[in-house]
C-alpha cells in the first residue's frame, strides 16, 4: 500500500498483496487477540500462542483455524476485478535505466523461465529469467532475477525494479500468457513455465563454494529501520549501536512470509480488534512486517465473523476527519505480549495533510505493518533455519542513531555502505530465545532511500562490467526483477517496452521476412561471383585457343590445328 505523496490518494499498490492474495492468507496463522483482557493474561497467552510456530506441527494448527476464516479466493478476485486498475498516472518507461545484457559478459538466460508476475491493483510484471552477478553492499554472488521486458505500473515510475527481502512465496505466479516468440524460442504451443526466481538473500547467504564472482554474507539474517528521511539495512543481523532497550525475539508464525501474532490493537484507550471466540488460542490476528507497506493496514469487514466489527470503520468513527482526526492518540499494537507504540506524528502525514492508517486488501485476514512501525523500530529478521523456523526481533531505535546517508546525498558525510567489525560481540538485552540461539550481528550497513515516508530505494549492481540501477527495497515480497531490454535469445512475454526487441508477433514476421530476403540477397550475390568468374575463365581459355590456332580452320578457336596440338594427332 502506499501514499504517494498526494492528498487523500492512499491506496493498495504492488508491494501489498498477490492476486492469489486470499490462497496467501490461508497459510498464514490463525487468529488471536482480546477484547479487552487483563495484562497479564494477555501477555502468556501472546507468547504461549507464539511459540506454537517454533514447530511444524503448532504452525499447521495455526494455519488450520485462518483457513476456514479468510474470504474465499473466488470472491477475493471478484472485488479485485472491481477496483480495476486504478493507475491514475502513466507508466514512463523512458524514465528507468534499463539492464543490457549484451554488455555483460557473464550474463545467461535461464532455459525455459519465463518471469511473469501479476498483484493486487492489476500491476504486472512480464519477461524472461536471468543469471548473473548481482552486488549488494560489499557482498555479490550469482543470482536468478526477473528479467522484466513489460511493465504498467506508475508505482515503478524513476526506479529500475524491485528487490524483495521475503521469504520464498508459497503462492503460484499468474499463467504465462501466449508469448512473442523470437528466434531461437519454443513454438508458442509450448511456452517456457512461469516462476519466481530465489530471492536475493538467498542468493547472496547460499552455500557453496567462493569463486572470484561470489562473496557471500555468513549468516542468513537482516535488519531494517528507517527515521523520517533516510532508511537503513544491515546484513548479516542488527547493529547493536542502533537499538536501546531490549531486543524482543518471537517466531515467526508463517514460513511464507514474516507474521506475527497480534492479541490487541488499541487506539485511544479503544480496542479495535473485538473476538468474537471465546477460546483464547483464537483470539489474535497475523500482523506481517512490511517495508513495502507505507501505512498501518487493518481490516475493514469483520473477517467472516472471526471479529464483531471492522476495525477500520470503527477508527474512522473515531476520528471522524482522517485529513484532519479530532482524536490524535497513539496506536499500541501488542505482539506476542509486548506492547509497540506508533505515535501520532508517526501515523499522520503532515506534509500531505493524510493519515497513514488504511483499510486491508480483500481476502486479507490480519494487519500490515508498514513503515510508520519502521520509523520507530528496529526489526530483525532471522532466517539461519528457514524453513524450520523463522527469529523476528523488535527494539526501539536510540534517538540519536543516523542511518547512512543515501548514494549521491548531499550535506551528509558518509555516502556510502558501511563494513561492520564482529570480532567481539557485544552484550544485549535479549528476551528469551530459543535454546541455543545465538544472536546475528551486522557486517554490512546498507544506505537506503527513503521517498516522502513512503517508499524504499537501495542501489544493486547486475553485470560484469557492473550496471547499476536503483530498485524498490521491500520486505514484504520475495520477488526480484531488473528492468531489462529483450534479447534475440529470450523469450518476449508482452511488449518490450525497454526497447531491445520488436514489439509484437507482427515486428517478428517483418524481422523474419527481412532476414530471408537478405539470405535470397546474399546468396545471388554469391552466385553472379561465381557465374562471372567461371566466365572470365571461359573467356581466357577462348582467346589462348584463338591464339593457338591463328587463321587455320576457319578462324575457328577450335580448328584441326588446336586439336593436333592437344592430342598429338589428328583424327
Amino acid at each position: 500500500l502506499s501514499c504517494l505523496g498526494r492528498v487523500g490518494d492512499c491506496r493498495v499498490m504492488r508491494t501489498g498483496i498477490l492476486l492469489g492474495a486470499a490462497a496467501m492468507a490461508a497459510v498464514l496463522a490463525a487468529v488471536d487477540g482480546g477484547s479487552p483482557w487483563n495484562k497479564e493474561h494477555n501477555r502468556k497467552m501472546a507468547a504461549k500462542v507464539s511459540l506454537l510456530a517454533r514447530s511444524e506441527s503448532g504452525r499447521a494448527e495455526l494455519s488450520g483455524h485462518l483457513s476456514s476464516l479468510i474470504e474465499g479466493t473466488a470472491q477475493a478476485e471478484a472485488e479485485q476485478t472491481e477496483q480495476g486498475a486504478g493507475f491514475d498516472i502513466k507508466f514512463v518507461p523512458a524514465n528507468s535505466s534499463v539492464f543490457d545484457p549484451d554488455l555483460s559478459h557473464t550474463f545467461a538466460v535461464v532455459p525455459h523461465q519465463a518471469f511473469v508476475l501479476g498483484y493486487a491493483d492489476n500491476t504486472h510484471l512480464k519477461g524472461y529469467q536471468g543469471k548473473d552477478v548481482v552486488q549488494l553492499g560489499d557482498y555479490y554472488a550469482f543470482a536468478n532475477f526477473g528479467a522484466v521486458t513489460d511493465c504498467n505500473s506508475p508505482d515503478f515510475n524513476d526506479v529500475d525494479g524491485i528487490v524483495g527481502f521475503g521469504m520464498p512465496s508459497a503462492a503460484a505466479p499468474a499463467p504465462a500468457p501466449p508469448p512473442s516468440m523470437m528466434s531461437g524460442m519454443s513454438p508458442a504451443a509450448a511456452p517456457p513455465p512461469a516462476s519466481l526466481p530465489m530471492p536475493l538473500l538467498f542468493a547472496l547467504t547460499a552455500k557453496g563454494s567462493d569463486d572470484a564472482n561470489d562473496n557471500r554474507v555468513q549468516r542468513r539474517a537482516f535488519s531494517f529501520l528507517s527515521s523520517d528521511k533516510a532508511a537503513e539495512i544491515h546484513l548479516g543481523g542488527f547493529d547493536p549501536e542502533a537499538i536501546e532497550g531490549q531486543l524482543f525475539l518471537t517466531p515467526s508464525i508463517s514460513t511464507h512470509d514474516y507474521s506475527v501474532v497480534a492479541v490487541s490493537l488499541m487506539f485511544g484507550g479503544t480496542e479495535l480488534l473485538n473476538f468474537v471466540p471465546k477460546d483464547p488460542r483464537f483470539r489474535y490476528v497475523p500482523a506481517i512486517m512490511d517495508s513495502g507497506t507505507s501505512c498501518l493496514v487493518m481490516p475493514d469487514n469483520d473477517i467472516n465473523g472471526l471479529l464483531e466489527g471492522s476495525p477500520f470503520a470503527k477508527w474512522k468513527a473515531l476520528v471522524k476527519d482522517t485529513a484532519h482526526p479530532v482524536m490524535q492518540e497513539p496506536f499500541v499494537l501488542n505482539i506476542a505480549g509486548r506492547t509497540f507504540e506508533i505515535p501520532y506524528d508517526t501515523w499522520f502525514l503532515a506534509d500531505s495533510n493524510q493519515s497513514c492508517v488504511q483499510p486491508a486488501p480483500p481476502g486479507f485476514p490480519g494487519l500490515l505493518v508498514g513503515d510508520v512501525f519502521f520509523r520507530r523500530y528496529l526489526v530483525m529478521f532471522d532466517l539461519q533455519h528457514y524453513p524450520e523456523s523463522v527469529i523476528i526481533g523488535f527494539a526501539a531505535q536510540k534517538k540519536d542513531y543516523k542511518p547512512l546517508a543515501y548514494y549521491g546525498e548531499t550535506g551528509r558525510s558518509n555516502h556510502y555502505a558501511m563494513k561492520l567489525s564482529v570480532a567481539k560481540k557485544p552484550n544485549v538485552n535479549v528476551s528469551k530465545a530459543p535454546p541455543g540461539y545465538n544472536l546475528p550481528f551486522a557486517t554490512d550497513r546498507i544506505p537506503v532511500y527513503n521517498q516522502l515516508e513512503t517508499q524504499y530505494f537501495i542501489n544493486i549492481s547486475v553485470g560484469n562490467p557492473r550496471q547499476n540501477f536503483t530498485v524498490i527495497f521491500d520486505t514484504g515480497s520475495s520477488v526480484f526483477g531488473i528492468f531489462t531490454k529483450c534479447i534475440p535469445n529470450a523469450p518476449s512475454y508482452g511488449r518490450c517496452v525497454f526497447g531491445g526487441g520488436p514489439v509484437g508477433d507482427g515486428a517478428l514476421l517483418i524481422e523474419g521476412a527481412v532476414f530471408v530476403m537478405s539470405l535470397s540477397v546474399f546468396f545471388c550475390a554469391v552466385g553472379i561471383c561465381i557465374n562471372m568468374y567461371f566466365r572470365k575463365q571461359h573467356d581466357e581459355q577462348e582467346r589462348k585457343a584463338r591464339k593457338m590456332g591463328g587463321k587455320a580452320g576457319g578462324e575457328s578457336a577450335y580448328s584441326t590445328d588446336m586439336l593436333k596440338n592437344y592430342y598429338s594427332s589428328a583424327p
